[in-house]
């Protein structure tokens, strides 16, 4: 080997991770780099470079960096519901009971969640208030959509969009405060008000 020859300059081979590994990568470097530098000043390219990964495949974890500001933030306030167990926030839930269990069980510990924050507030971008609006369907609406269809209702998608916002709206007014006996409400008894008042299916 000749002594004289200049060093390489190449770029090292990234590391080889499997697909847990690398999405929590990305989850960790995306908090790190949108909690020092904010949603806007920092890209999808040094979210990679910082996990140590191809930037591309931001995409095909989490399909947006919207979606990843998301899924990062979530995921520093997740955590595993005593009663229901640990929830996939990635994951649509099961049914409008699920629905209901969790959102008020959380917002009654936490408050109102990054989802519904970055549909309300006024400084959210565009970009993610529509990832948020998009979870949302997908996780919530979509679900109970399915759950009224097979039971026969009316206007399936319709009554889903309704529930889901009406649960939203006590949620958020809940944890706000708006009125004295919805915040003192226990939220297993709410739960069950709402069910009630939502028209649950059989």
């Amino acid at each position: 080997m000749d002594a004289t020859a200049a060093p390489s300059t190449a770029t090292p081979p990234r590391r080889a991770r499997n697909a847990g590994a690398t999405r929590e990568a990305l989850l960790a470097a995306a908090q790190e780099g949108f909690g020092r530098k904010g949603y806007e000043r920092t890209t999808t390219r040094e979210i990679g470079e910082a996990a140590g990964v191809d930037p591309a495949l931001i995409a095909r974890y989490f399909g947006s960096k919207a979606d990843l500001y998301l899924a990062a933030v979530a995921a520093e306030r997740l955590d595993d519901d005593e009663r229901v167990g640990p929830v996939d926030d990635s994951q649509p839930f099961a049914d409008l009971d699920q629905v209901v269990e969790v959102v008020l069980r959380r917002t009654a510990r936490r408050g109102p969640g990054p989802i519904l924050q970055a549909l309300v507030r006024d400084d959210a971008s565009p970009e993610i208030r529509e990832a948020a609006r998009a979870r949302i369907v997908r996780r919530m609406v979509d679900p109970v959509a399915a759950q009224f269809e097979a039971d026969g209702a009316d206007r399936p998608v319709l009554r889903a969009q309704v529930a889901v916002a009406a649960l939203l709206g006590v949620g958020l007014g809940r944890s706000l405060g708006w009125f004295d006996e919805l915040h003192a409400t226990d939220p297993d008894d709410l739960a069950a008000l709402v069910l009630e008042a939502l028209g649950r299916p059989d």
